[in-house]
């Protein structure tokens, strides 16, 4: 078995797989609770959250397992992207681990992980991968599309400015809505009749003809909406659901902008794209997998879509694609990085 460490942000999450890719236990404890109350993710209260509950996981997913510690072969964790103290406190704690059980320890790029997970099942042996797919990560702090060649990953664009999901915490928060934001515009943007043409957006365009996403004026647009017509979470309840529906649809919109461009330039490469797979805690966001779906339809492509328990920061992904990398190396070299290039 190989055991998964995930401490990036907010969630402490250990998993363990077996090596043919099938997920043994996949366990995460939210932090959601404590962060709440400030709107966004407060990186001391995170660091402290991990220390508390990352050894306590790893024993009850050992236990849940039947297994024992012995029964590990490696241990694959979240060396960066993220925030510093968090990452340290998994880095750390994988070390030691691996340095008690002598055993390989290999380090994730967070992103490797979100962009190999929807071939990530709870049941059963993995999906196979194509020799080449487009990945489309889109969370909390990221916004890209990688061409993924084997293990080779080639970022396509990214975001100039905020996230997407990063976006949908702000404005949810600038009208009352309890964090994450995602979910709850999303839950608002369903009710009733929501005109989702009710607030226009405009679509972001730079001058150099860049293909990057850049969420930051339909961020200030949604705000400055919001306040010329008092929409909260107290007020009109129409009104805060045409805004979220029409809110929604602009980042969603720029979504498939970016992705259009993006497509009719590597439609025709070699080997082949045959298969998007979407990742991040966006990807879990029901009107965007409904229009993905349509969207691969129509360009006769195959979409995956991860199951929703693997959109979210967690540490089957990251063993999941320890078994893809496979490249352990000395414990004593693994470092946390806040950014990785």
């Amino acid at each position: 078995m190989i055991l998964g460490i995930e401490t990036s942000c907010d969630e402490t999450a250990v998993a363990l797989l077996e090596r043919d890719g099938s997920v043994r236990i996949n366990l995460i404890a939210s932090q959601i609770e404590r962060h709440q109350p400030f709107g966004g993710v407060v990186p001391e209260i995170a660091s402290r959250e991990h220390l508390q509950h990352l050894f306590p996981l790893v024993t009850r997913a050992v236990g849940d397992a039947g297994a024992t510690l012995i029964d590990v072969e490696s241990i694959a964790v979240t060396s960066g992207p993220g925030l510093i103290g968090a990452l340290l406190v998994g880095v750390a704690g994988a070390q030691g681990l691996a340095y008690g059980l002598g055993i390989p320890l290999i380090p994730i790029n967070h992103l490797e992980g979100h962009i190999f997970s929807p071939y990530l099942q709870r049941e059963g042996a993995a999906i196979p991968r194509p020799e080449r797919f487009l990945s489309l990560v889109i969370s909390g702090g990221h916004s890209s599309i990688y061409d993924v060649r084997g293990r080779s990953v080639t970022m396509l664009n990214r975001t100039r400015d905020d996230a997407i999901g990063e976006t949908f915490d702000k404005v949810a928060k600038f009208v009352g809505l309890p964090y994450p934001g995602g979910p709850q515009i999303e839950k608002h943007a369903r009710e009733g009749h929501a005109d989702p043409k009710r607030f226009p957006f405009p679509m972001p365009q730079f001058k150099d003809e860049s293909i990057d996403f850049s969420y930051s004026g339909i961020k200030a647009g949604a705000i400055r909406i919001a306040r010329e017509h008092h929409i909260h979470i107290n007020g009109d309840g129409k009104a805060l659901a045409d805004f979220c529906a029409t809110f929604q649809d602009a980042l969603i919109a720029q979504l498939f902008d970016r992705l259009d461009v993006v497509w009719s330039r590597v439609r025709q490469a070699s080997p082949p794209i045959t298969e998007i797979a979407i990742a991040g805690g966006v990807a879990a966001n029901g009107t965007l997998r409904d229009r993905i779906v349509e969207w691969g339809r129509t360009h006769e492509v195959i979409v995956r879509l991860p199951e929703k328990r693997y959109c979210t920061d967690n540490a089957a992904m990251i063993a999941f694609a320890g078994l893809q990398k496979g490249e352990a190396i000395d414990p004593r070299r693994v470092a946390a990085r806040s950014r990785i290039r």
